[in-house]
């Protein structure tokens, strides 16, 4: 019996599918850089006094940046550095500096959370700004980076235009449509240098400078061949998200992994997600729903609200397919939003051999955070 351990929020579990049972176990391609090569790398940011730091992630990479740019900053003399960041992701990051520095508070005390309207008017204040953001698949924008972070974060109005120029109601994860269209034309004339990170492992596997534009092209051409996993189209898979704790500690923030591989299960199959959500469902639409202040058949026409995207994907979704959650969420609020809910890991196989047979092959991503399944023809 193959032992495989899957990421469940801080832990890992074990999923004990036997070998007959098994499709296949699929990850991204990624490799981390050494410690050396990310510290030289990070270390060649430029730097100066009054400078802007704007962070957009609040992952490992993204805290190892900013603690760089520290780090460059003082060997430099320069001593006024500010870290802004979205109210959301902030405990987060201090978590993910704190694990870092041997004195986090003298990096803590530089970070803000953002509480202002006017990005443009904010890099003015400064002498110069750096961005710094992560690449990821995203199934609303193609691909999340510094372009669509800055609208999900800063942007409303822009953001809801992106929402408005979807292609129907199916996620799309990989593909460039119009949505990322409007976001690099949102953030095409900001005044900022950007660090745009490729997640390897636990570590880092490219660092990618440059305008905005610049550094989010160069990032996707390092990440995209290495991400895109080819596979059969399969009966059932489980999945899960990285090592990275923020993508599994909201529905919200762990649905993209879904979206990477639901496309893989057949029609009448089951596609199971491993997320701890910890934090809940992550507020937005999701939250709306379940309490009861969005309704079904409103989703449709509605505002574009944080996490809209989500609830139109379960709705068409759920219709083809069998979506699986094992969570610490109420099963309330699972089968509220269209999964079947699941105690452990184990539970889940079960059902799924239940269902499909017990010759039955399962497909086991285990970083889908990252990883693109393709069906082959």
């Amino acid at each position: 019996m193959p032992e495989i351990w899957l990421k469940y929020g801080s832990t890992d579990v074990v999923l004990d599918i036997k070998f007959e049972n098994l499709s296949s176990q699929v990850s991204s391609g990624l490799q981390a850089l050494s410690n050396e090569q990310a510290k030289a790398e990070l270390g060649a940011v430029p730097v100066t006094d009054s400078m802007l730091v704007l962070a957009l992630s609040s992952s490992r990479p993204a805290a190892r940046a900013i603690s760089a740019i520290f780090d460059s900053a003082k060997a430099k003399g320069f001593t006024s550095v500010t870290v802004d960041v979205p109210a959301k992701l902030a405990s987060e990051l201090r978590a993910s500096l704190a694990a870092l520095s041997p004195d986090p508070q003298a990096q803590a005390k530089s970070i803000n959370r953002i509480d202002y309207q006017s990005l443009a008017e904010r890099i003015s204040k400064f002498q110069s700004t750096v961005v710094i953001s992560q690449v990821a698949y995203d199934p609303l924008f193609g691909f999340a980076g510094a372009p669509s972070a800055i609208l999900r974060n800063l942007y409303p109005e822009r953001m809801a235009e992106a929402f408005s120029a979807r292609q129907g109601n199916a996620p799309a994860p990989g593909i460039e449509g119009g949505p990322l269209k409007v976001a690099l034309s949102a953030v095409e004339g900001l005044q900022a240098t950007s660090v745009e990170l490729v997640p390897g492992g636990a570590g880092i596997a490219g660092v990618h400078t440059g305008t905005i534009l610049e550094a989010f092209s160069k990032a996707l051409a390092q990440f995209k061949p290495a991400t895109e996993v080819h596979v059969d189209s399969v009966r059932s898979a489980i999945v899960s998200a990285s090592n990275e704790a923020g993508v599994h500690s909201t529905l919200a923030s762990s649905l993209n992994s879904l979206w990477n591989c639901a496309h893989a299960v057949m029609e009448g199959g089951t596609v199971v997600l491993l997320a701890e959500c910890r934090e809940g469902l992550g507020g937005g639409a999701l939250q709306d729903y379940v309490e009861g202040r969005l309704r079904q058949e409103q989703l449709a026409n509605a505002q574009y609200s944080e996490g809209l995207e989500h609830l139109l994907y379960l709705q068409k979704l759920r219709q083809r397919k069998e979506l699986g959650l094992v969570s610490t969420l109420p099963h309330y609020y699972a089968t509220k939003l269209g999964f079947a809910s699941f105690g452990g890991a184990r539970d889940a196989l079960e059902s799924l051999l239940a269902k499909h047979g017990k010759s039955h092959k399962a497909l086991v991503v285990a970083d889908a955070d990252v990883t693109l399944l393709r069906t082959t023809a």
